[in-house]
């Protein structure tokens, strides 16, 4: 047992250490959605970037291009088609796949709820029923382990539904409800334009 606390402790000093890269990548994706009049207010994108490209929509999935202080970064992004509950009140809802090129990283999954995440929670995202946990930080949630990326990005590809469960500060739990068709033509797009 305390072998399991010990590596999960150390797999959270691991999750620490890449949000803060992963925190430039999330300002970047919000000034380029922002950009892209897709709801997020200036105040929130301030991210450095000298340039943010739309690389193209594919059904429900959208490629972006853009850089920061460490190079060339492209993502993926989309809106849930569906919310659960209905009544409650949330920011804009984005799902992302980011390669930061400049950094040689690839398929970094995160979200973005619209709300601030229960600091002690574990979000579950899901594709057509394989579920993945979650680390929080702020209204942000990505994979726990970086070794589920690219399975993760895999199953994607080869999904139909993607699910993201999770639970705010006031204790409401929401679910968020995308398709994936288009994921794998944005996916190739990013392949093409982001070497």
């Amino acid at each position: 047992m305390i072998s399991i606390i010990k590596d999960r402790s150390r797999h959270k000093d691991d999750v620490i250490m890449h949000h803060k890269m992963r925190k430039k990548t999330l300002k970047l994706a919000i000034l380029a959605l922002s950009m892209a009049g897709l709801g997020f207010g200036p105040g929130l994108a301030s991210a450095k970037a000298a340039s943010v490209e739309n690389l193209g929509t594919f059904r429900f999935w959208t490629a972006w291009k853009g850089d920061d202080n460490s190079g060339v970064m492209c993502y993926i992004s989309s809106q849930p088609q569906d919310t659960k509950p209905e009544n409650v009140n949330r920011d804009p809802i984005y799902f992302l796949v980011v390669n930061r090129t400049g950094l040689g990283t690839k398929n970094e999954v995160q979200t973005i709820v619209g709300y601030p995440l229960a600091e002690e929670s574990t979000p579950q995202v899901s594709v057509d029923g394989r579920g993945f946990d979650m680390v929080v930080e702020g209204s942000a949630a990505w994979l726990a382990s970086a070794s589920d990326e690219e399975p993760f990005v895999d199953a994607m590809k080869a999904g139909s539904e993607m699910i993201v469960k999770g639970r705010s500060q006031r204790g409401t739990n929401t679910t968020d409800t995308y398709s994936l068709l288009g994921v794998t033509a944005a996916m190739q797009k990013l392949s093409q334009s982001c070497n």
